[in-house]
């Protein structure tokens, strides 16, 4: 099963900086929001070939999940679930 991103929106983040929220759906109609960070929005953008984040709408999860496992292997975290 395969999400799709439905939504990407910048937000302000914990440390006043700016996120961008994306909304994932799945087949089955299940949804999950999490936060990108700077650094992982941009190594995403990079990775997928978009210039912005409205081009991410429609596009499978896994566009975004390069500029994850990046920052994920430098030991850092720069995406959360935005549920509590």
């Amino acid at each position: 099963m395969t999400a799709v991103i439905t939504r990407a929106t910048v937000v302000g983040g914990h440390d006043g900086r700016a996120e961008i929220e994306v909304e994932l759906t799945y087949d089955n109609g299940g949804t999950a929001t999490i936060s990108l960070d700077e650094e992982a929005c941009l190594a995403s953008l990079d990775g997928a070939g978009v210039t912005s984040i409205d081009e991410l709408v429609g596009r499978p999860w896994s566009d975004v999940l390069p500029g994850l496992e990046q920052q994920q292997r430098q030991g850092d975290t720069h995406a959360r679930s935005r549920h509590p």
